[in-house]
């Protein structure tokens, strides 16, 4: 028996009984951010569903079990016990929608990095190198200077140059 609901602010609570263990999982989710926070509490098997209120203090869970009521403080992504329900007046009732299960939120994704050019900079991650004019660069190796024909470009501005050109045909710079 599971149950959901929604803190505000991109933040939502889900509660789960499992034997006589009460787990609560708190999930915060923000543009290219996600995070999730779980407790588990022994506190019987529930004889209700449980109770969700916000509090001046926080959201405060309302759990009644075979072994008697639980009162659970949930302030940021901490949950700790407190002996007694604040006054009636003060709280503010949540609703909690009863799930199957507790989904296991996943991360979106992410595409792999493509390689990045920079006028007569390239870089890639997948290998791990890096090439800047006659200089070539891969991660676990020495740095290398190749003299190949197709691998020659200008230092100033990036275009392929010949290997025994003397200056830029693009922009004039000298070669050397």
């Amino acid at each position: 028996m599971a149950y959901v609901g929604e803190l505000g602010t991109g933040s939502t609570l889900y509660l789960e009984s499992q034997d006589s263990q009460t787990i609560i999982t708190i999930v915060a989710t923000s543009p290219g951010q996600q995070q999730q926070a779980s407790h588990s509490f022994s506190t019987g098997h529930w004889t209700t569903s449980p109770k969700l209120f916000r509090s001046l203090q926080g959201h405060i869970i309302q759990l009644e079990t075979a072994q008697g009521s639980h009162l659970l403080l949930v302030q940021s992504h901490q949950i700790r016990p407190i002996e007694t329900m604040p006054p009636r007046q003060t709280l503010e009732s949540i609703p909690l929608q009863q799930i199957v299960q507790t989904p296991i939120p996943s991360m979106p994704s992410m595409q792999p990095l493509q390689p990045l050019t920079m006028g007569n900079m390239v870089m890639s991650m997948q290998p791990m190198q890096m090439s800047m004019g006659k200089m070539h660069l891969s991660m676990g190796t020495a740095a290398t200077v190749t003299q190949t024909p197709q691998n020659n470009f200008c230092s100033q501005c990036g275009a392929a140059v010949a290997a025994m050109d003397k200056f830029c045909a693009n922009c004039g710079h000298r070669l050397s």
